[in-house]
């Protein structure tokens, strides 16, 4: 099918036209404690247990009767442990005889063995006491509906006593390669082959993301063949998507079967690189068409599927770390049209500076070391050396190399 130019949305507009329409049923599942780490918590979660379940002693110390210090300070050197106090160290509930916890700071013994206290202040009854349920109370709110489960909340999970927490169950993402050029990685390609890199990038995105995968063989430019993995994907998944046939190719295929089957179609966005992207909405669910080349692949994802992720799961999308950085070279845009530009972004003593790894980057160095993009918006040919973007860190700012550079960078 051929696309249209005059019918291009822009990123923003095809996902929101997506999204209004697309009404996800987040489904739940119980999983146990241990393997709650990283989930969304699909409902509040509280406290079965009262901890302490008595009384515990707040620091490392002994345990004394406060009647027995009513006076003044007694005379401990003949006190027998056990009979007059008993040791009471962090957490330890003690004997309830004692009522009062002295801290070990505060305490000698002499060579005899013999106890010897030395406190600055007077005593108050009940001091360094935890009383019942100080720590966690029954019914106590542990974690609210919509948290991420982290390892902090695991423990206090533990300690109220949850066993099985319900999380968000998380969406399947089926990704279904085509092409009758492409082979399975791990097989050498011959003339007129190429290797179907993407099945492993785009479900290491889902994965990231928090999504299941499922991941199709690569299915041949058939008609009938692309029709019976898009059902069955549609039978299994949440969010399909397809990875071929989106162009103006003779056997681009799967552009048109979804224009056929959708409730709402949108073929062609005005960003590049990715610009026949198709976004498709087929029996309630959200079907995508990638584009083929890899870093066009992962645009469409970046933006789209990104971002249907995380509405399934009822988050936002997390947002990365922006810096503003100073661009080493001079930048020509391809296309009339928003432009993902790669960048290479490192530290000076100065500030971040962006290495731009454009179409005349070689590919592959250009996909090692991108570590962040921007995205030059359509109303601009180009950027200048030396011009401030904002850079999106792709991997945190914990990751930027710091490099020492001659010269002096100035930034617009």
């Amino acid at each position: 099918m051929t696309l249209d130019r005059n019918r291009y949305m822009t990123r923003a507009e095809a996902l929101q036209a997506l999204i209004e329409r697309w009404k996800p049923e987040p489904a739940r599942e119980t999983v146990v404690l241990a393997q709650s780490q990283g989930r969304i918590c699909a409902g509040d979660v509280f406290s079965r247990n009262c901890l302490p379940v008595c009384r515990s002693s707040q620091v490392d110390g002994i345990a004394v009767r406060f009647a027995d210090f009513e006076s003044g300070m007694p005379r401990t050197e003949s006190w027998i442990k056990d009979r007059d106090y008993v040791v009471a160290d962090t957490g330890d509930d003690f004997d309830d005889r004692f009522d009062t916890v002295i801290r070990v700071e505060d305490l000698t013994y002499d060579h005899a063995g013999r106890l010897h206290i030395s406190i600055s202040e007077p005593l108050q009854k009940g001091q360094f006491v935890n009383p019942r349920g100080a720590l966690l109370r029954p019914g106590e709110l542990l974690v609210r509906a919509g948290a991420t489960i982290r390892p902090l909340h695991l423990g206090l999970l533990a300690a109220g006593g949850v066993r099985e927490v319900q999380v968000v169950k998380k969406p399947l993402g089926a990704f279904i390669p085509s092409g009758n050029e492409l082979v399975p990685p791990g097989v050498e390609p011959q003339r007129g082959q190429n290797v179907e890199s993407n099945s492993i990038m785009v479900a290491g995105l889902l994965q990231e993301w928090g999504a299941e995968t499922l991941v199709y063989p690569v299915v041949k430019d058939r008609l009938p063949d692309l029709q019976s993995s898009l059902d069955d994907a549609l039978q299994k998944a949440d969010i399909v998507l397809l990875n071929g046939g989106s162009s103006k190719g003779r056997e681009d295929y799967v552009a048109k079967l979804l224009q056929e089957r959708s409730s709402f179609f949108q073929h062609g966005v005005a960003s590049v690189p990715g610009i026949p992207v198709a976004v498709a909405l087929v029996e309630g669910k959200p079907v995508i068409n990638l584009p083929g080349p890899p870093f066009a692949a992962f645009c469409a994802m970046d933006w789209c599927v990104r971002a249907l992720v995380y509405r399934q799961l009822g988050q936002t999308v997390p947002q990365r770390t922006i810096v503003p950085a100073v661009l080493q070279e001079d930048v020509s845009k391809p296309a009339p049209f928003e432009f993902y530009l790669r960048l290479k972004v490192f530290r000076t003593k100065e500030g971040y500076c962006a290495q731009p790894l454009t179409m005349k980057t070689r590919n592959a160095r250009a996909m090692a070391d991108c570590n962040a993009l921007t995205v030059l918006p359509a109303g601009i040919d180009s950027c200048e050396r030396g011009q401030t973007v904002r850079a999106e860190l792709l991997y945190g700012e914990e990751t930027i190399d710091m490099v020492t550079v001659d010269g002096n960078i100035n930034a617009l």
